[in-house]
This record gives C-alpha cells, structure tokens and sequence, in this order.
C-alpha cells in the first residue's frame, strides 16, 4: 500500500480544490458571457432595426421601392453580424428584402405567428450556421409596416471565445500561482514537523546536542520550543550523571556503593584495578562471602557499624587482591539516604596505603639509625672544632690577599682609564693646537694666491699649500684613528646624491693624475639611485683614501672607480665600492700587513713614496663601522682592487627636497659672493679668536669687503662688546683663555632672552673637526661651525647666510 506524506495530500488536495474552483469558475463565467453577450447583440439589433424603420418610411410614402431596396442593401453590407433584412407592409406583402431572388415565406410565417408579442421581442429562428434572432421594428407604429433584421448567433460566439481564451490564461496563471502557493504552504507546514521528527529520532538514538531551530510562533513553533526545553533537560541530566561516572572511574581512591542487605550495586575503575577484578565480577555479590572477606570484602566487620554510627573512619584493614598480593587499606563508610531519610546505599571510600607503611616503618629504621649517628657525631664535632679553627685562620689571610688583588686591579683599571682621557685630551689638545698654526699657513697661502706673483713665488705658494693640507690630513687621520680606537666615532645619516660625490672625488684628484699622466675614470652602474641616506663624509673619506692610494702606487696606466649595486630590498640598497689600478700591486702575504697602524707592505715603499701608513687603516675601520669589509685583489706588476660594500638606504621624496633645498641655497649664496664687492651696506660683525694671527688672517681675506668687523680676544671681551654693540654675526673661537666660547655663546644668549633682543647668528669656529664637536657648538646655542683650517670661500659662504638680506657684503 502506498504510503502518501503529509506533505503530499496538502499539495494534492490543494491542487484538487483549486482546479475544482476554477472549473467552476471557468463554467459560470462562459454562460455569464454568452448571456450577455446575446443581450448586446441584441440590443445593437434592435437599434439597427428601429434606425432603419425611421429611414424607411420616406421611401414607403413615396413608394420608392429602390432607394428603399438600396437602402436596405446598404445596410446589410455594412454591419456583418447581420444576415438578412425584409420589410412587410401591415397587410405582409414583401416591400424588400436581402434573399436574393426567392424569399423564404416560411418567415412570414413565424411572423403572423407572433403578431401580438411585444415590440422589438426577438424571435429565435434557426439556420445552418446555428441560431439567428428576427428583430422586428414598426414603421410609423406599424402603419406604414415592419422591418425584420436577421443578427447570427455566430458573433455571440466567436466574441465569446475570445472572452473565454483569455478568461482562461488568467485562471490557468491563477492555478500555476496557486499550485505554488500550495507547494510552499505545504513545506511551511511540513518542514518544521519532519524537523521535529528527526529531531525525536535523533534524542531516540541518544543525540542530545542539537536544537530544533523554528521561529514561528504557531502551534508547531510552541511544540518545537517545548521539545528544545524537553531535549535540554534530558542532555543536562544525561551530562550530569556520564560526569559523574567520569568522575568517578577518574578517581585514584577506591569507591564501593553498598545496598543495605550488603549486595554490591557499584564500584569504581580504581576498585576493581587495585583488586584485580572486573566489574561483572563484583556486581550482585554480598560482602558477607567469607570467601572474599579478606580480599575485596575486608571491611565488612565495619559494615554492621556504620547503620548504627551513621559514618565509619580512618579505619585500616588488610586485603588481598585477586593474585594474592597482600595491602594495607585506609577506608571510610558512610551512609546515603534519600529525601525520606530511608537508607539507599552505603558508601566505601578507601585508599592503598601500602607504599606508605612501608615509608613509616623505612623512617623508623632511620631513626634509630640518626640516634646512633647523633652520638657518633658529638664525638666527631670536637676534634673538627679544632681543625676549623686553623683552616679559618688560614681562609682570613687568602681573603685579604684577595682584597689587595682587588685593589691592585682597581688602580690599574683607573690608571688605564685615567691615560685613555690623557691620550684623548691629548689628541684633542694636538689637533687644536696643529690646526691653528695651519690656518694661518692655508688661510695665508689662499689670501696671496689673490696677489700677481712671480713664478718662482707661485711655485713656492702651491709648495706650502701641498705642505699645508699634507699636514692637515695627517692630523686628520690621527684624530679619526684615536677616535676608532676610543669607540667614539659617531655616523651620521643624511641625504646626498650618490653620483655627485663620486664625480666630486674625480675632479677633486683629477689634477693629481693629470700631473702623474693617469687616466682616471668613474665608471657607474645603470640601476644606481640618485639619493641615498647615509654618512657621506665617511664614505668620501674611503673613497679618497682609496683612490689617493691608488694614483699614488700607480705610475702608468689608469685608475677606474666603478659602483655595483645589489638588489634593493625594503628601501635597502647595498651599493660595491672597486677602486682598481695598474700600479706595483701587492704580494699576497703582505695584503694584511697594508692595514696595520703605521705599516706599510714595505720600508722601501715607504721611502720611495711616502705615507704615514694610516690611510688604509682608518678606511678599514670606517668601512666596519658601516657594517660593511674592505677587501683587496692584487697581483704584483699587474695592479690591485680595493673594493667594499655598504647598506644605504633610499631617499624619499622630503630627503630630496631637503638637498634640493640646499643646493639652491648654495647656488643663490655662490651668487651674493660674487655680487659681494659692488655693494654699499657695511654690517658689523664681531671676531672673538685669542689667536692674533688668525684674526689678522681673518681681516685680510675680508678686506676688500664691504664689513665692519670688530675683535675680541676672549669670551670676556666679547659680551663687553655684544652689550655694546648691534652685530649683524658673531665668528666665535671655542678654545680660548678666561672664557671660552661655549660658555659666551650661552651668556649671549641669555642677554637675548632676558632683553628680549633679536637673536645674533653665531658661528662657531674651532680647530676640534670632529663630528660631537659641532654638535656640541649647536647645544650650546651656535648656529653654525667652521673647522679650521677653513678655506675664504667657506667663510664667505657662511657670512652671505647669516648676514641680513638688506644689507650686502
């Protein structure tokens, strides 16, 4: 037999009623149109008739049979539900007529027939083609005849159709929807109750966990949320008593549930591990099986207690296992009644405390022994009282020869230190002291380089300038080298143009190799960026001591600069440095030796071509400093490559800007120097050196502009003639007796403050070059620095930035 879902009978029986209803409908409908359809026909029928009466009777007076036949005709042509005309006269001779040459008398018939109805009653008359309908219409109240129009049923019929075909779409649309309709009301209705069904299916198997989700809040959404609240209790009671089990089968100590007659009802994993038994084999037994009262079943004499005392603890007894095996068991009992007070079960809680009987007797066999070691040790400890006191004794002296080697090795560590800021303000003090004399030598030999000299006299300035700025590097390099080994170098990071500082290194050595006729070349990679952010001074400074070298040891040939670049990564460039020639080259076991202090890879080179030996060092440890290694390949006869990598960073777009900005500000400074000489402003600006000569040096090169300068000889005088005086610039000496010029600038710019005058550019000019030196000028308050030895074109450049734009050099 087939079984039909709940689901399918909704639908089907849905289907039926609608197809029932719009049979129905269909039927009602069809004769409702027809009806009135046959009322329109007609009623149009008789409106022809009566028009046609009232247009007849002219013809009828005047007895014109042919216009009245035309007129006919006419009217017959132009309405074609029409299918036949004829008008009598009231005796019923025929006046006209649409049949052609025979007329069918068998009408008139019908006609006298019905004489006595009503007024444009119809007659229904049948034809071949189906019904037609005679409507009459009196002429002249029927004095002057009637006129009979035949309409078909045909158009009644055919407009019905019509009618019908599309009554029928709709309804066949209104069944499609309504077959819809039923379908989703029918899985509305359905699918919450085969929800509910498989979720009763699901809780039958043990499936607690899902949920039946139905919003509605019929009948069916009130069933599921009682089965929700249903399936939720039955989990957490289900939940609640597996945790128990699992708590309990998870417990170490041994568990036993008691019936009051003494049958086993339960026992836990730990129970029957510790037994030896399995579980089937202890349910249903009685406790009161002697064959078991010294296993399992040992406290049972305890058992008869527990009804009486309510709990029974900290008993001991002595069981053993199925195999034999003999322990100690420390065991609770305890009874459990229900809500009545009726005794349910009794409980047993025991735990093995085998290992720990064996621990306390194992304890009391080492007491006994301590009590006899005790006395062992009381005869012991008087003959050692007297070893300790010689041993400490002997202990007291290494500790104060200890505290002596401390002390020894404290001062050697001070006196260490103490010779490191020696040799540092040494250093210091030598390159202040070296530089000052070379300004006025360098600073002299520019200044007559303005005068007509002989040749001779020419020969002998480019003499003491080559003297000058040899001297000068030499200093450097001994400062740069005391500051490496001190830990002091400090890098700095900047944006510069990568390009412009190695065509800057050619151009700057370029006379050198012309002098020497070397070819010397920059050969630059494709990919290299256009700036990059690191220490370009150091990195010049390789660079030159690298090349200096290279044209130095090389006597013919070329010397080429070419760059490398890796590949970038997070705005990381790593950027190979090869400076190579076809000079002497080097033996491969004297390559080491080059970077040495003072060393060079032979004393001959030494006397042949010159050196302190400190180039190759410095820019050794300038390279690691840089996180980078100086590498060399030479072959004697043949040449040598130097070569390096370094890690610079790109440039974005505000760093550019930045140098763009100061390449700018150097064009328009270049410009005011060379428009210096034809102005007429005289601003006044303060000198404060105590070295004469460098003031003097200083008037020279500015002679010949248009500036006021006034001098002082210390940071003393200086403020006596800031107070005095409005300055323009302030050039202040660093290094100078009374007060020096760290603690002027300060002063002065507390004076500022407190008057509230316009803040003075002081630069900074100090024989100290290295890099904490000038900022150690702007904490002070300068706002600029000039190394010395400085060359004019450096101090006018500085005097065109801070001078006032109104006023000129």
């Amino acid at each position: 037999m087939t079984v039909f879902t709940l689901r399918t009978k909704i639908i089907a029986g849905s289907v039926a009623l609608i197809l029932l209803i719009g049979t129905a409908l269909f039927l009602v409908i069809g004769v409702e149109v027809h009806n009135r359809l046959g009322d329109e026909i007609k009623k149009r029928g008789v409106a022809i008739a009566r028009h046609l009466a009232d247009a007849s009777v002219t013809p009828i007076l005047t007895e014109n049979t042919i216009g009245l036949q035309l007129l006919v005709n006419s009217y017959l042509k132009n309405e074609e539900d029409i299918r036949f005309i004829y008008i009598v006269t009231p005796q019923k001779d025929v006046l006209v007529h649409t049949f052609g040459k025979t007329f069918p008398y068998d009408l008139l018939e019908i006609a006298a027939g019905v004489t006595n109805r009503e007024a444009n009653r119809p007659t229904v008359l049948r034809s071949e083609e189906g019904l037609l309908f005679d409507l009459p219409a009196m002429i002249q109240h029927g004095e002057l005849g009637t006129v009979h129009i035949g309409i078909s049923e045909v158009a009644i019929q055919k407009n019905q159709k019509f009618i019908l075909q599309h009554v029928f779409f709709y309804l066949a649309a209104v069944l499609l929807l309504g077959i819809i309709v039923a379908f989703w009301f029918a899985t509305t209705i359905t699918r919450p109750i085969a929800a509910l069904s498989d979720a009763v299916i699901k809780v039958g198997r043990g499936e607690l966990d899902g949920l039946i989700e139905i919003a509605t809040q019929d009948e069916i959404g009130q069933l599921a949320a009682a089965f929700n609240t249903m399936t939720e209790n039955l989990r957490q009671t289900t939940v609640s008593r597996e945790y128990m089990n699992k708590l309990v089968n998870t417990m170490n100590d041994m568990l036993l549930v008691i019936a009051p007659d003494g049958f086993i009802l339960s026992a836990n994993r730990a129970f029957c591990e510790h037994f030896g038994y399995d579980l089937s084999e202890l349910l249903g037994c009685s406790i009161r099986d002697s064959a078991k009262q010294d296993g399992p079943f040992c406290f049972c004499p305890a058992f008869e207690r527990v009804f009486t005392k309510g709990t029974v603890s900290g008993a001991e007894a002595f069981g053993r296992t199925k195999s034999g095996n003999l322990m100690t068991l420390l065991f609770s009992l305890s009874v459990m009644k229900d809500e009545k007070g009726a005794i349910e079960a009794v409980i047993c809680a025991a735990q093995d405390i085998s290992a720990i009987k064996q621990v306390q007797e194992s304890l009391r066999q080492k007491q006994a022994e301590l009590e006899s070691l005790n006395r062992t040790l009381e005869e012991l400890v008087a003959v050692r009282t007297h070893e300790l006191a010689v041993t400490n004794e002997g202990l007291r002296n290494e500790v104060e020869e200890r505290k002596l080697v401390a002390e020894e090795l404290q001062l050697a560590r001070d006196t260490a230190e103490a010779a490191n800021r020696a040799k540092t303000e040494f250093l210091a003090n030598m390159s202040h002291e070296m530089r000052t004399p070379l300004n006025a030598i360098i600073g002299g030999a520019d200044y007559l380089e303005e005068a007509a000299l002989s040749d001779d006299q020419s020969l002998c300035l480019d003499m003491i300038h080559q003297a000058g700025n040899n001297l000068l590097v030499l200093v450097n390099d001994l400062i740069d080298l005391s500051r490496i080994e001190a830990g002091h170098l400090v890098l700095f990071s900047e944006s510069f143009n990568v390009e412009k500082m190695l065509r800057n290194i050619i151009q700057m050595l370029s006379r050198t190799a012309q002098c020497k006729q070397l070819e010397l070349s920059l050969d630059m990679a494709d990919n290299l960026p256009d700036f990059l952010i690191g220490d370009q001074l150091r990195l010049q400074q390789i660079l030159v001591n690298l090349v200096g070298n290279a044209l130095k040891f090389t006597k013919e040939g070329s010397v080429t600069v070419s760059t490398i670049v890796g590949t970038i990564a997070d705005d990381a460039v790593p950027i190979t440095f090869v400076v190579r020639d076809t000079g002497i080259g080097i033996e491969k076991n004297k390559i080491e030796k080059i970077f040495e202090t003072f060393t060079q890879a032979d004393t001959s080179i030494t006397r042949q071509y010159g050196g302190s030996g400190l180039g190759l060092t410095i820019s050794r440890r300038l390279v690691e400093a840089m996180g980078g290694h100086l590498q060399v390949e030479s072959e004697p006869g043949f040449g040598s490559s130097f070569f390096f990598t370094v890690l610079l960073r790109l440039a974005h777009d505000e760093h550019r800007r930045e140098d763009a900005d100061k390449q700018n500000s150097l064009q328009e400074n270049m410009q005011i120097i060379s428009q210096a000489e034809y102005d007429d402003a005289q601003p006044l600006v303060l000198l404060v050196d105590d070295a004469l000569e460098n003031r003097e040096l200083i008037r020279l090169q500015l002679k010949k502009k248009s500036i006021i300068l006034h001098e002082a000889g210390n940071g003393r005088e200086a403020l006596d003639m800031f107070e005095q005086n409005e300055y323009v610039l302030i050039l202040m000496d660093i290094q100078m007796p009374i007060m020096d010029g760290y603690t002027a600038t300060r002063l002065i710019r507390d004076i500022e403050q407190r008057t509230g005058r316009t803040k003075t550019p002081i630069v900074a000019l100090t024989a100290h070059s290295c890099e904490t030196d000038a900022h150690a000028s702007i904490e002070a308050g300068c706002d600029d620095h000039i190394a010395k030895p400085f060359r004019k074109e450096a101090l006018l450049k500085c005097l065109v930035r801070y001078i006032d734009e109104r006023q000129h050099v």
